[in-house]
């Protein structure tokens, strides 16, 4: 009997990792972004009203061409090439410079040219409660 039950919960387990494989990945709603917390409070990311405001996914994510809400690849963060890059022309996360940071870089010159969004630390960046 032992052996039956072992067999049903295998067979149980890998069903249920086939669905969860089998699910698509949809772009998340919202994305904390915490690599760099060290040395600044995590970013909550409203990445559903960005994805709803920016023509491209590729203009955040530019190493996925291509790349849709819908699409069911896994993405990488960015962290994975900005928190120590190898290169050291890549923007590094780790930097607080609005120059040297990549989300600087990109989201706060951004929020200027629109016009709308946080451009100064602690919108982006809330001190802790205390």
């Amino acid at each position: 009997m032992p052996k039956l039950l072992d067999s049903i919960v295998l067979v149980a387990v890998l069903l249920v990792a086939a669905i969860v494989v089998a699910a698509p990945h949809h772009a998340p709603e919202e994305v904390v972004i915490d690599a760099a917390v060290n040395k600044r409070a995590a970013v909550e990311f409203p990445h559903k009203l960005h994805q709803e405001n920016v023509e491209s996914c590729a203009t955040c994510h530019h190493e996925s061409e291509g790349l849709t809400a819908e699409a069911d690849e896994e993405v990488e963060a960015c962290s994975s090439c900005h928190l120590d890059p190898e290169d050291p022309e890549t923007p590094s996360m780790r930097e607080l410079s609005m120059k040297k940071n990549p989300y600087h870089i990109l989201c706060v010159d951004c929020h200027k040219a629109e016009e709308k969004g946080p451009t100064k630390c602690d919108e982006c960046h809330p001190k802790a409660e205390g």
